[in-house]
């Protein structure tokens, strides 16, 4: 059987698509030559383990399963939009996610560390949670863009608040028409 491209993530409420989905609007009237991400495929994403062997997942359930047996369940919100790198160069298109209590950092290194030591590498960036909107393809429309961040981010987004009690690992497809994500085990913080 051949390697399973894989993910640990985050899934998002209704209520956070429906104003990510508003988001997306905005910026797709500017004409902007993007890949936009379908809402059913936005999560946010603790760490990527890229081709695993299918030999691996178990192993890696039981270690998530260890160290996700010491969290509770915590609260994110939505926070501003922006995109990375720069807006000089941007080539992702995202909205942030406000973690008050710093829950999801801690949860997110400690995955980190955990998968190290499975082999894992860590990822060398800092972790900056955001929902991915859009790839942008070409710095075309950049002044429009820069302009829509500015009024998008003065007016404010609601931050919907919500409870994250639950952690998945995703297998990724990728296919001509976009990603396929098939979720390959649920973990579930305490209440």
């Amino acid at each position: 059987m051949s390697a399973l491209r894989t993910f640990i993530a985050i899934d998002v409420p209704p209520a956070v698509l429906d104003t990510i989905i508003r988001i997306q609007s905005r910026f797709k009237s500017l004409g902007l030559r993007a890949s936009w991400v379908k809402p059913g495929n936005i999560h946010l994403t603790l760490k990527f383990l890229g081709e695993t062997d299918p030999d691996r997942i178990s192993g890696i359930q039981n270690k998530l399963t260890e160290i996700l047996a010491s969290f509770t369940t915590f609260r994110l919100s939505s926070g501003s939009v922006g995109v990375f790198p720069n807006t000089k160069n941007p080539r992702i298109l995202w909205i942030g996610l406000k973690d008050d209590e710093g829950a999801l950092q801690t949860l997110q290194s400690a995955i980190e560390k955990a998968l190290e030591s499975m082999g894992f590498p860590m990822d060398p960036r800092p972790f900056a949670p955001h929902l991915t909107l859009a790839r942008i393809k070409s710095p075309k429309g950049n002044k429009e863009l820069q302009d829509e961040l500015d009024a998008v981010n003065q007016e404010g987004i609601d931050p919907h608040p919500f409870d994250v009690g639950e952690i998945h690992l995703y297998e990724s497809q990728l296919t001509p028409k976009g990603s396929i994500y098939t979720v390959l085990a649920n973990f579930k913080l305490n209440p």
